[in-house]
């Protein structure tokens, strides 16, 4: 058991570093940067902007459906419930 935990906190160490040398490459390069850009770069990295929020928002909406659905099958659940009990009255 020891050597499960020591490769799951390995693992979540390296996920960890693999994301922020991910996530902090772009803010040192001068590619990435929007006030460096003209014309078609612009739209480039607009783009991918567009694009990684459109993620972060499909992340959230399936977050939120899932939550709602199992609200929603709970509620008519009840609703049944009720339904029957007012039936054999």
């Amino acid at each position: 058991m020891e050597l499960l935990l020591a490769v799951k906190i390995g693992c979540l160490v390296g996920l960890l570093l693999l994301t922020l040398f991910c996530g902090l490459v772009p803010a040192q390069v001068k590619w990435f940067q929007i006030h460096a850009a003209t014309g078609r770069h612009r739209r480039i990295l607009n783009f991918i902007g567009c694009f990684a929020a459109g993620v972060f928002l499909g992340a959230c909406l399936m977050h939120m459906v899932a939550d709602a659905l199992e609200d929603i099958k709970e509620e008519l659940e009840k609703r049944m419930q009720q339904v029957r009990e007012y039936s054999k009255a």
